[in-house]
């Protein structure tokens, strides 16, 4: 396994553990399908934060687009071997964790890309796995 596959494989492990810690009810199952695939995938290829506003805005792009890709990639990789919300939640923490702290601006479009994929993979809501960065769904 090269570094990037253990680096995923210890981010995910820790994440499951604290994201199944928080969850005494258990994980709830997803069901995710070829069109729960298709849609990650598009996500992944249409480009991000077009939309940020000022002169920091290419910057932030620069920086939090590849944080978004990275996210639906670890998905893409691993949903369909752990079709559950506290999986999901789990890689999802690294990037919440590295964007809770964005200005305003970049924050709630990186929130808005979490909604899109919690949409796409039946989520509701984050069960308070991430109240820790006081993002709150």
């Amino acid at each position: 396994m090269n570094r990037r596959g253990v680096l995923i494989a210890s981010v995910s492990a820790a994440g499951l553990v604290t994201a199944l810690a928080a969850f005494p009810e258990g994980p709830k199952p997803l069901r995710i399908d070829a069109r729960t695939m298709a849609d990650l995938k598009a996500l992944r290829a249409e480009p991000k934060f077009l939309d940020l506003p000022g002169a920091p805005a290419v910057e932030e792009r620069r920086r939090l687009e590849p944080l978004i890709n990275q996210l639906i990639d670890r998905l893409i990789a691993g949903v369909q071997a752990n079709p559950t919300d506290a999986w999901v939640l789990a890689q999802m923490d690294p990037t919440v964790k590295a964007f809770h702290l964005e200005d305003t601006e970049a924050r709630e479009r990186c929130l808005n890309y979490i909604e899109t994929i919690f949409r796409i993979l039946g989520i509701p809501n984050d069960r308070g796995a991430f109240r820790k960065y006081m993002i709150f769904w």
